[in-house]
């Protein structure tokens, strides 16, 4: 998977669905927030949702069809769930372009925005991150949360 982005530099999770030629997207009613068929190389999104909401199940469903992952249970409960969730967040949200952005940004809601995922997300990412990452991101921070 490549780390295809758009003028903004936040990476595009359409484009990086487009280079994997043989995975589709569909959006049906479906309970849970995505689900990836491997049998079908499908994911399957559910309709209706604000397209941050939709950015961050595409990004989760992408780990799961570049891991080739055939089954998980337990969305928010097994290792593989919290592996694939850690590296989507990653994928999403680069240290790079969160340096740049907060950089940018005037205050915590802004950067958000920047982000183009919900913010208990951008929280998750921020929360994983590794202590380097983290001065890294206070230095780039011109404001306080």
């Amino acid at each position: 998977m490549t780390p295809s982005s758009d003028a903004s530099g936040v990476p595009d999770p359409w484009a990086v669905l487009r280079e994997m030629r043989d995975v589709v997207m569909v959006r049906q009613p479906i309970a849970e927030p995505g689900r990836y068929y491997h049998e079908r190389r499908a994911i399957v999104l559910r309709s209706g949702r604000t397209l941050e909401e939709e950015r961050r199940s595409l990004w989760h469903e992408l780990v799961h069809a570049e891991r080739g992952d055939t089954q998980c249970s337990g969305w928010a409960a097994s290792a593989i769930e919290r592996r694939v969730e850690r590296e989507a967040a990653r994928r999403a949200m680069p240290l790079a372009v969160m340096e740049r952005r907060l950089a940018l940004a005037g205050d915590w809601d802004e950067f958000v925005w920047h982000m183009k995922v919900p913010e208990p997300w951008v929280r998750f990412r921020l929360a994983g991150a590794l202590p380097a990452e983290r001065a890294r991101l206070e230095r780039a921070c011109r404001w306080t949360d």
